[in-house]
């Protein structure tokens, strides 16, 4: 199998692999609120879809700052989009972020932050899975610290109305714009 198609099939897999453990830690945890959380409304796409403006504004001062921490990040994710996806299309692009963006959010805010608030805070939910989802996307101490901000933001967009859907509309919808951009930036060197 080409490199390519390897790092697309891994990517692909170990995405939607993330899902399908949520599901599965859910279930064996008896969080009962999944499927309800899951319910495809309008309102929670457009949420989702709003939600993403924040994200990619924040994305475009990245793109361009001179911040040591920002230039860390830029470059690391730049070696990391080089590595696997230099070659991928925006079809593969794009079904890998909605593989990520279903799988992540299922995993961490719809099985492991319930989970912890049931026996904590949702506060204190919040937070922990923040870290978790920061520490699960440490290229680096920068990247660490973002990723940990954007995991505190999808978790209270999951928090405060309840769904998961939006989360999952935004962090995709981020996750594609930022594949493509950085294969696009790759590329042109």
């Amino acid at each position: 199998m080409e490199l390519k198609n390897r790092a697309f099939a891994f990517a692909l897999l170990f995405e939607s692999g993330l899902g399908i453990a949520g599901v599965g830690f859910a279930y064996l945890s008896d969080n009962s609120q999944l499927d309800a959380m899951l319910q495809i409304t309008s309102s929670a796409v457009l949420r989702g879809l709003l939600a993403v403006f924040p994200m990619l504004a924040m994305l475009g001062v990245l793109t361009r700052s001179v911040w040591p921490p920002f230039v860390e990040i830029r470059l690391a994710v730049e070696q990391l989009v080089y590595q696997m996806f230099f070659r991928s299309s925006w079809l593969e692009l794009a079904l890998i972020s909605l593989a990520a963006g279903v799988g992540e959010e299922i995993l961490f805010r719809g099985a492991l932050q319930p989970w912890i608030a049931s026996w904590t805070t949702p506060w204190i939910a919040l937070a922990v899975v923040s870290l978790l989802f920061g520490l699960a996307h440490a290229l680096s101490m920068s990247y660490f610290v973002l990723a940990t901000l954007i995991g505190g933001y999808l978790g209270w967009l999951a928090m405060e109305f309840g769904d998961l859907v939006a989360p999952i509309v935004a962090h995709a919808t981020y996750d594609c714009a930022a594949l493509i951009y950085f294969q696009w930036k790759v590329k042109q060197r």
